[in-house]
């Protein structure tokens, strides 16, 4: 975690300090998708840089901490499981940990399994599980779906890195556009009416 933010801090600091260049717009484009606001600072938007630099800070330092804090959460949850869950090794997928904590022993898996005839999902023998509580299989199941919730948090804030750069790109293309010259010109006409009348 250390090494993720020191990068992070690193990132937002040095370009910072940058001083504003004239750029193409392509290029301060490009810059805003390595890092949002750099291309910001290129083009001369200094305030909206800081504010793209905040948001990209704060959310690898939310990943990196969510990141710490999911290790955290999956140790014990192997923890608990080895001192109340009876098995001497655990089988190596993510729906082994569903399955122990949504059924109370190996063979009520197994049972469930054959009679919906999918021999294939039964885990080997050497990987069976038997709890010796109800309420020790509850809070391992709530152990393991913190540390899910955890890892969802993690994916909306890789998600929102990706935002980020879309909204700092689309920013960009809008701190640079051209103005818009109309095609339609509007010039004031002169007409002559010309009255005849005839006399006799």
């Amino acid at each position: 975690m250390k090494k993720i933010i020191q990068t992070a801090f690193c990132m937002v600091l040095t370009v910072s300090v940058l001083t504003a260049e004239p750029v193409s717009k392509s290029k301060a484009i490009f810059k805003s998708a390595i890092l949002p606001g750099w291309g910001e600072r290129s083009i001369g938007a200094r305030g909206a840089g800081r504010l793209f630099f905040a948001a990209e800070a704060t959310l690898w330092i939310s990943y990196a901490g969510l990141s710490v804090y999911k290790d955290i959460q999956n140790d014990d949850m192997i923890s608990f499981a080895k001192a109340h869950s009876g098995a001497s090794s655990f089988y190596g997928s993510s729906q082994y940990w569903v399955d122990m904590g949504s059924f109370l022993s190996w063979n009520d898996h197994k049972e469930e399994m054959l009679q919906y005839r999918t021999p294939d999902k039964i885990y080997p023998e050497k990987n069976a599980w038997n709890w010796d509580t109800v309420e020790n299989a509850n809070t391992f199941r709530n152990i393991r779906i913190a540390k899910d919730k955890s890892e969802q948090r993690m994916t909306f804030i890789l998600g929102g890195l990706v935002m980020n750069r879309m909204i700092s790109m689309l920013n960009i293309m809008y701190q640079t556009r051209n103005p818009v010259e109309s095609d339609l010109i509007i010039t004031p006409l002169s007409s002559q009416i010309r009255l005849s009348i005839p006399i006799n």
